[in-house]
């Protein structure tokens, strides 16, 4: 295992070749890689290779199974370091057509065709698949390990490079160092997928159901601005509707009820306090919710001005707000200490006796902003148990918790339902941007959790009668003070678009019914007209199915073409992502599907199928969705 006296090797699976890789180790920015390894085992399924150097000791293991190659990489420093860079290889080159990553937590997932020279660059998590020829290789880590690993480098025309596989470590005073397995394998990328989950967790035999029942969430509407009165508002409205009472199920108060983060209690907006809410809510037959940022700091708060010990630290040591929130700094709570822990039991016992049996957790991620925290030998793989989990632990039986922000690293049994998508508004953009990480997480829906895909919104310029939608101004906080430009975005961006009607609402609400998981309304519900309360009676009335697969995702940038198993039938869902007509076609053979009926699940209208195939021209920015039966 030598190249031009550095160690390297060459991975090679099916088409897939990865050339010059050698595995590196960095510390404080510098290259302190082993020069040459020996070989201290060699078996027909596995070698073994160890190094010495003046930084440490190091092994690599590579294991040969009938279906994959797995590989290990470790060691023991000398001498502890604040900074280091741990990879399997770095700076590889490899073929393909299309590459998919994962993000770390919601949002943040990337599809893209390597079809053009642009060099585009991307990192992602747990499993990268790419695809060339029809067939993908699955490149991937465990869900759940002690540090965070990455894929990253550049995409081009049919090719990554800078590939790169590993972890960047910082902060971490112990000396013993791990990466969690690698593993390659190819196949089709759907099964890989599927397989990925089962591998990690997954039980797609649990029973989801009580997870699923739709609700409705104060935040997208209201945001800070949310007070008692808007809450009741909506719940009584929701409660004496023919069709929204049957399905609805919870009514969540999200961020701006609470006087600060870290002091969970009503602030004036809600004068008769959150238990009196919480009682109210259930007399009109829902049960109550609340957001929750157990993580999070306000510099006003108690916590941060008497409880030191409590909050993580700078470089210095020092207490030290490490995060921004909407450009709003922040501290972050040390979850390694016990009062950090007591505080998070005790808030949630005393959430669970105010009567709230659904939480809400948020910005769960921040704590990877933190710089240090007081007991150094936890890595940033255990934060999500210490942090959601304790919540879990102390709720468990009693309430649900959505994970939002949630490391996904946090694995599957300490959150009953994650946040997947990025963050949804009535804006053209957003609904495109999501589409793909939901797509992308199609694999852990009802396996791993219940996905959350964020808002199902129904309000736009042409669903709802309400002067008021485009008056709150959610981004001034964005604007930089020293900028002279009289020309400011931030400061005209609403949280409704100009450029959506009840087409392009039509493609967020499917979205949202292919991700099979949580449907949560989030607009002033007295104010949608009767075209936008037709879009909140279908969604949350919608049987909720699979997870749907999106057909082209291995090929595509944006999902075009998905399909959804139900309990008796199917859906299709077909969308033009363009400015201008597009024909979409849908061949129902392939699956099976002879001589079917279907209808648009938006007017009730027949879909015409010919020859077992649903061939539509959708208008510029629309959809169909379809119902076979």
């Amino acid at each position: 295992m030598q190249e031009k006296n550095r160690a390297g090797f060459t991975l090679a699976a099916a088409s897939f070749l990865l050339r010059h890789c050698r595995p590196e180790v960095r510390l404080d920015g510098e290259d302190r890689s082993p020069d040459s390894w020996q070989l201290v085992r060699r078996m027909p399924d596995q070698v073994v290779l160890n190094a010495k150097n003046a930084a440490g000791s190091w092994q690599l293991t590579f294991s040969l199974t009938a279906d994959r190659l797995t590989m290990r990489f470790g060691g023991t420093l000398k001498k502890s370091c604040r900074k280091i860079g741990l990879y399997y290889f770095r700076g590889v080159r490899i073929g393909a057509d299309h590459l998919l990553g994962q993000g770390l937590k919601m949002g943040g997932c990337c599809s893209l065709p390597l079809t053009g020279s642009d060099r585009q660059e991307f990192t992602g998590y747990y499993q990268l698949l790419l695809t060339s020829g029809g067939t993908s290789l699955r490149l991937s880590y465990p869900l759940q390990s002690d540090h965070i690993t990455s894929f990253s480098g550049r995409t081009g025309k049919k090719q990554v490079s800078g590939l790169q596989a590993g972890a960047e470590i910082r902060n971490y005073s112990g000396r013993k160092l791990e990466l969690p397995e690698l593993s390659l394998k190819t196949g089709d990328g759907f099964e890989l997928m599927r397989e990925y989950a089962a591998e990690n967790g997954g039980d797609s035999k649990r029973d989801f159901s009580d997870l699923t029942a739709p609700g409705w969430n104060s935040w997208d509407y209201y945001r800070w601005t949310v007070t008692e009165d808007d809450v009741l508002e909506n719940a009584e409205f929701i409660a004496h509707d023919p069709v929204l009472s049957q399905h609805v199920r919870r009514i969540i108060v999200d961020d701006g009820w609470q006087y600060a983060y870290g002091e969970w209690e009503a602030n004036s907006l809600f004068p008769h306090g959150m238990k009196w809410l919480a009682g109210r809510i259930r007399k009109l037959g829902m049960e109550p919710g609340l957001w929750v940022a157990p993580n999070i700091i306000d510099l006003h708060s108690r916590i941060a001005q008497l409880r030191p010990e409590m909050l993580a630290q700078g470089e210095s040591g020092a207490p030290t707000p490490s995060w921004e929130i909407m450009k709003r700094r922040v501290f972050l709570l040390d979850p390694t200490v016990e009062s950090s822990q007591q505080f998070i039991r005790e808030t949630f016992e005393r959430l669970l006796s105010w009567g709230y049996r659904y939480f809400k957790l948020d910005f769960l991620g921040g704590l990877m902003f933190a710089r240090k925290f007081a007991d150094g030998r936890i890595p940033q793989g255990k934060l999500m148990d210490l942090t959601i989990g304790t919540a879990y632990r102390t709720v468990a039986g009693r309430a649900k918790l959505l994970g939002c922000n949630y490391l996904f690293n946090g694995g599957t049994e300490i959150a009953d339902l994650v946040r997947v998508g990025s963050d949804i508004h009535a804006r053209w953009n957003n609904i495109k941007h999501n589409a793909v990480s939901v797509a992308a997480r199609f694999w852990t829906n009802k396996r791993l959790w219940v996905n959350d895909p964020d808002f199902a919104l129904c309000r736009s310029l042409d669903t709802a009668d309400d002067p008021d939608q485009t008056k709150l101004l959610a981004c001034t906080g964005f604007i930089d003070p020293d900028d002279p430009s009289p020309d400011q975005p931030l400061a005209r961006f609403t949280l409704v678009g100009d450029d959506v009607r009840r087409s392009q609402m039509e493609v967020l609400l499917s979205i949202v019914l292919m991700a099979g998981g949580a449907v949560t309304l989030s607009d002033r519900m007295s104010r949608l007209n009767e075209s936008g309360l037709d879009l909140a009676r279908r969604v949350v009335s919608a049987e909720s199915g699979e997870a749907a697969v999106p057909l082209d995702l291995f090929e595509s940038a944006l999902p075009s073409c998905w399909f959804q198993k139900l309990k008796r039938g199917f859906r299709v869902l077909l969308v033009n992502w363009d400015d201008r007509e597009r024909e979409r076609v849908f061949d129902l053979t392939p699956l099976g599907l002879k001589h079917c009926r279907a209808v648009n699940f938006w007017n009730d209208r027949p879909v015409r199928i010919k020859n077992d195939r649903i061939a539509a021209e959708l208008p510029p920015r629309s959809c169909l969705l379809a119902e076979i039966g």
